[in-house]
């Protein structure tokens, strides 16, 4: 795979620690308390010491399973919409940077080191995504794609809103809140069928992440800071501890 594409499915990567919320774009405010300016987050290995849980080094980049919430930088307006998302990886820097209307994300662009990697439109018919118009750059090279969305793969049951992909074991279930409870994803290359289930915690926070590879991934909240809003999380896996999310919180007020 060019080593660009690679990069970018790494910053992309939706597992257990980051269930897209909205449309596919993680671009609410999940669940943070107050007037949130920046949150920065930083991701480490984990092991026991003792009856504690420490930091074990940094993860790599290029994982292929993936239990923690992404490393990065959200900057948010004063109105609490997502503006930009800064991340460095393997010391190329990426920014992300989003546009609204009424409401909704109507452009996303991405940067690689300045230089515009990917270039995203979101259309709108009553308030509903209808299309997606994706211009890539690679190697001064530019594609143009088109993804419109299709009404009839969408139906809603119990409340719920089941978004269904190219193949009948391909579906996402959300909430009413747009939080991910349920994903089935198939490949036929291989025929591998991975079902994922999540569960939330009263503040709506990720608790669990069950994996029908018999993964069971929990979300521990051990710090917070005086807004509510978690600064610390344990991650373990099967019971092992396996990783530590540490958040660096700002707020305009």
């Amino acid at each position: 795979m060019n080593r660009l594409l690679m990069t970018a499915a790494a910053i992309a990567l939706t597992a257990c620690g980051g269930v897209s919320t909205q449309n596919g774009n993680s671009t609410g405010r999940e669940g943070l308390n107050g007037k949130v300016h920046k949150v920065q987050t930083l991701i480490y290995n984990a092991k026991a010491q003792g009856d504690k849980i420490v930091k074990n080094g940094k993860p790599d980049v290029y994982r292929e399973t993936d239990f923690f919430p992404q490393e990065d930088t959200r900057i948010y307006s004063a109105a609490g919409q997502l503006d930009s998302v800064i991340s460095v990886v393997d010391a190329v820097k990426y920014i992300t940077v989003y546009d609204y209307q009424d409401g909704n994300v109507s452009n996303e662009k991405l940067f690689r080191n300045g230089e515009m990697v990917t270039d995203r439109k979101y259309i709108y018919q009553g308030g509903n995504l209808a299309n997606t118009i994706e211009d890539m750059y690679i190697d001064g090279d530019k594609t143009t794609n088109e993804y419109p969305a299709d009404a009839s793969k969408i139906e809603y049951a119990d409340g719920n809103r089941i978004e269904h992909g190219d193949t009948e074991r391909d579906y996402v279930v959300k909430d009413a809140r747009g939080r991910v409870l349920k994903e089935s994803a198939y490949s036929e290359m291989d025929e591998y069928l991975t079902v994922k289930e999540y569960t939330y915690n009263e503040k709506g926070w990720l608790e669990t992440c069950v994996s029908s590879d018999d993964n069971e991934v929990s979300y521990d909240y051990t710090e917070t800071d005086d807004r509510g809003n978690w600064t610390r999380m344990v991650i373990t896996l099967n019971g092992q501890p396996y990783g530590i999310a540490e958040r660096s919180i700002t707020y305009y007020e």
